[in-house]
């Protein structure tokens, strides 16, 4: 990318960050004119105030759920399941009706309780932060055979439901979830600084901070008492330029085939929009979508957690190219930096 315009981009981050709850930032963008840019604004942590690194680790939470929807897809193209599929077939304890598949999982409209959503669950992550519930007890807790609502009918986020498919891909490879997504997904695409996080960090992910997991609701770096396994889904580790890479082969059809690309892309409305960010909010198959953006179809993901916030989308066609961006911030803030990525989304556009 341009020097001069690198610049550019950088003064527009430091700006924005100030008017953003969030200490220290990573941003990627591949812009298919100008080129790759990394950069970093605001600090790792507080009382030194050392600047953000550039290219740090980072829980990626909820993106984790696109590579759990390649990874599936995958499978598909080598026709070891249908996307309509039973997952009580591949699961036969679970005590759900056929209508519940693995589409339906994939898409959040299997109507499957979501753990995070239960009232005891961040009330038991703040009492035991290094000490998740295990499978059985998520299991019990959400698959007990009640659903929301018919599968098929409507719409609801559920991480048990990207539990449940975690299962059946180790099911299926008789393989951990750590070493599926290493074989098909990250060593392909050479992702050096992505894995699937196995235990409470060892100081090679940077600081993470959050109020919400002690009583006295204090600021403070929760990585090195927080267990991933709260995240029953899988939780990533990776940096912007990694997942900006894997989106970039995602729609350029190095991971998928046309087929399997077109099912992931295809989407149903989520039926609400709380954000002036969406248009018309869509799910695909592990792919927040919108249809309808000012900027062209809009493909993402974003997640949310004990000590980080993180965002990534794609654009087929903005302004004609083609254009992806990676949003991570060391600071749990409730919400996704959806004005900082306006900013910058408005000086590439007037270049």
């Amino acid at each position: 990318m341009n020097p001069s315009f690198e610049t550019v981009l950088q003064k527009q981050l430091d700006e924005s960050l100030l008017f953003t709850p969030c200490l220290g930032i990573n941003v990627t963008i591949h812009n298919e004119k100008y080129g790759f840019w990394t950069g970093s604004s605001g600090f790792l942590e507080p009382k030194t105030r050392t600047p953000m690194p550039i290219d740090g680790q980072f829980y990626i939470y909820s993106i984790t759920k696109t590579f759990t929807a390649v990874c599936l897809l995958q499978m598909v193209q080598k026709g070891k399941l249908s996307l309509d599929d039973v997952i009580a077939h591949w699961l036969p304890n679970l005590p759900f009706p056929p209508s519940v598949t693995i589409r339906r999982l994939l898409n959040h409209t299997s109507g499957v309780p979501n753990y995070s959503s239960l009232a005891a669950y961040m009330p038991a992550v703040e009492e035991s932060p290094s000490f998740p519930w295990s499978y059985n007890k998520f299991l019990e807790l959400t698959c007990q055979g009640k659903l929301d609502f018919e599968p098929g009918s409507s719409w609801n986020y559920s991480n048990t439901g990207y539990m449940l498919l975690l299962k059946l891909i180790e099911t299926i490879t008789e393989d951990t979830f750590f070493n599926t997504l290493k074989k098909q997904i990250f060593q392909p695409l050479e992702l050096q600084k992505t894995y699937v996080a196995q235990n409470i960090d060892k100081e090679t992910l940077v600081p993470g901070f959050c109020r919400y997991l002690n009583p006295t609701r204090l600021l403070e770096n929760v990585i090195l008492k927080y267990h991933p396994g709260w995240c029953a889904t899988g939780v990533v580790v990776s940096t912007t330029n990694d997942i900006v890479q894997f989106y970039e082969n995602i729609f350029s059809g190095n991971l998928l085939y046309s087929e399997q690309l077109k099912e992931m892309r295809q989407y149903v409305s989520i039926g609400q929009n709380t954000s002036p960010f969406f248009q018309k909010p869509c799910y695909g198959l592990g792919l927040m979508i919108d249809p309808e953006s000012v900027h062209g179809k809009k493909f993402g993901h974003g997640g949310d957690g004990p000590g980080y916030n993180t965002w990534v989308m794609h654009l087929p066609n903005f302004q004609g190219r083609k254009l992806t961006m990676a949003v991570f911030c060391n600071t749990s803030m409730g919400s996704h930096p959806f004005n900082l990525i306006n900013d910058l989304l408005y000086i590439l556009s007037n270049v």
